[in-house]
């Protein structure tokens, strides 16, 4: 299985398929999930003649567990440590909830020379935490320091509190098997990083760096989602993006990747045809995602 070394010297795992002189995805997962997220999203952008890479944060998945590093900032190194290790240029960075924050911090702390696109997909962006100056944030600081407690006592309850057809959205349906396979990556992640990482969600405030991102993107999200409402996430940061475009599905929840992966698919790869055209770096094909 392919690692990578992060310059702080966490051993991170990623897999990488495709042509390598087709048109590159990067995979950012979600909070609490790991790169298998992507399943559904991999063969088919494969058959339209993509490459995709998809990674483990640290602490999830295969990755190493370190007890430091979780803070946004280090998360986004993180994501430029992988570019860095591939040699990757113009690329579609593609993240997801959490990692749709990972990816603006990068372009924040990095640039954006190795990225053509930015695709946020369910968005946490761009402020969860309500504040004096964020009135309409959906999370009071009194209901975060209660979720926590709920995940320090036992993460079953807070799993519990979101059922399939919450995540998924009322419009599909998705079967159990899929379902207890999305709920159990949460039971798979070690607490302290389940904790570490959702003080970032909640906490990080992105307002400013969205208005800075002067690259095409992407905004994708369903109308039914709960974990991270659209009119509080999505619709205004899509509204921060100078270039940006918003794709709603209707009736579809957080697991829109997953609930409606042919439509979502189509769109990434709709985006990734509006973008400049590459460079004429040519390859060999690379080894399939395992």
């Amino acid at each position: 299985m392919p690692f990578f070394g992060a310059s702080d010297g966490t051993r991170l795992f990623y897999a990488e398929a495709g042509r390598a002189d087709g048109r590159t995805f990067v995979f950012a997962h979600a909070w609490a999930f790991n790169s298998g997220m992507w399943h559904y999203q991999i063969p088919e952008l494969l058959a339209a003649g993509m490459r995709c890479v998809v990674f483990d944060r640290r602490g999830h998945g295969r990755s190493d567990v370190p007890g430091r590093g979780y803070g946004l900032d280090r998360l986004a190194d993180d994501l430029a440590d992988l570019l860095d290790h591939l040699g990757l240029r113009e690329v579609v960075l593609v993240g997801h909830s959490l990692g749709a924050a990972e990816a603006v911090r990068y372009l924040s702390r990095h640039g954006d020379g190795r990225v053509a696109g930015v695709v946020l997909s369910a968005p946490t962006t761009p402020f969860l935490l309500r504040t004096d100056d964020n009135p309409d944030g959906p999370v009071e600081a009194a209901d975060f320091a209660a979720l926590q407690e709920v995940m320090r006592r036992d993460i079953g309850v807070f799993v519990e509190g979101t059922s399939h057809a919450d995540y998924f959205g009322p419009a599909y349906e998705v079967s159990a098997g899929l379902g207890d396979w999305t709920r159990r990556q949460f039971f798979d992640t070690p607490l302290q990083v389940l904790l570490s990482t959702n003080e970032v969600v909640i906490t990080a405030d992105q307002r400013e760096e969205l208005q800075k991102v002067r690259m095409p993107a992407l905004v994708i999200q369903g109308d039914a989602d709960r974990s991270a409402p659209i009119d509080l996430t999505g619709r205004r940061t899509h509204a921060l993006l100078p270039d940006a475009r918003l794709v709603v599905f209707q009736g579809a929840g957080h697991g829109l990747y997953m609930s409606d992966p042919g439509r979502y698919n189509a769109e990434l790869l709709r985006f990734a045809d509006t973008l400049p055209a590459e460079g004429d770096a040519r390859g060999e094909q690379v080894q399939p995602v395992s």
